[in-house]
């Protein structure tokens, strides 16, 4: 397997009956570019099974029928049905892929099992839900919040992708913003331009050769947003108005988790959220002056 500059080891998805399709076309295309294993996860929530057990438990079976006590031997044929269709569908979407994959089902409360799968060097794939009501569901709530809690690096994907082609864009907060280095991996991977909009007024260096670690014909624009636009989120869409990015790179606290997600729901592409480098991986030097 080719040398990784990016950092990133794993591709982790979640897998969603609602949506599989396009969760597992942004995940294998993603892994093939970025070169890394992909792991494909059926997320069943223990609680759907605890539930069950509840004597007042009712389930709606249409208007015919009605209210139902829930059937725990139907309610688990039905989960494993599910896995099944996922998993098949997970094995056609990867077998052109160069790279690992492999499909777990993990069985447990949806933030222990995030938790427990996740680690540094991963990337999970959120995916944007389809319709407002699983928007507001406390399940997508905490995934989100597991994810964004976890050791890994979140990738939010919108409902719909409009572009598969342009600029990789790099939102910096300060002037070695971690997203700068993680973008240039990125668009060297996907032989694009990178486009970093400093959003503190920082002189963001643009050094294409350090950044690529060598000469990668790394092409490098530096926009400079207004001051409005971050980190007000009605307004940092407004920094992406002459772009036709397909990726956007942000770091994890630098700015609030609403930006991410409004970002990709207006601009219709990814957004990956990056960890902060750890206290004891920066240089000596930097955290003197720290």
């Amino acid at each position: 397997m080719p040398n990784r500059p990016h950092g990133f080891k794993r591709l982790v998805l979640a897998l969603q009956p609602a949506a599989p399709d396009r969760g597992l076309q942004v995940a294998t295309e993603l892994a093939d570019l970025l070169q890394v294993e992909l792991l494909g996860l059926c997320l069943e929530d223990s609680g759907l099974r605890d539930l069950a057990r509840l004597p007042f438990a009712r389930e709606f079976r249409g208007l015919t029928i009605g209210w139902q006590p829930i059937e725990q031997e139907r309610l688990s044929r039905d989960l494993e049905l599910a896995a099944r269709g996922l998993e098949r569908m997970f094995d056609a979407a990867v077998k052109e892929l160069p790279t690992t994959a492999r499909f777990e089902v993990l069985r447990g409360r949806l933030t222990e099992s995030i938790a427990a799968i996740s680690r540094s060097g991963d990337i999970l794939v959120l995916m944007e839900p389809v319709s407002p009501a699983e928007r507001a569901t406390s399940q997508f709530t905490w995934l989100s919040e597991a994810a964004f809690r976890s050791a890994a690096a979140v990738l939010l994907v919108p409902q719909r992708i409009v572009r598969s082609r342009g600029p990789i864009v790099a939102i910096a907060a300060m002037p070695d913003d971690p997203s700068i280095h993680a973008g240039a991996a990125l668009a060297i991977a996907a032989k694009e331009e990178l486009v970093i909009i400093d959003a503190n007024h920082h002189q963001v260096s643009i050094d294409a050769t350090r950044l690529s670690g060598g000469e990668t014909g790394l092409k490098v624009e530096r926009l400079t947003a207004a001051k409005t636009a971050f980190p007000d989120p009605a307004a940092c869409t407004q920094a992406f108005r002459y772009l036709q990015e397909r990726l956007v790179v942000m770091t994890r606290g630098a700015f609030d988790e609403s930006v991410a997600l409004i970002i990709a729901s207006a601009r219709q592409v990814p957004v990956l959220v990056i960890e902060p480098p750890k206290r004891e991986d920066i240089p000596a030097t930097e955290n003197a002056a720290a």
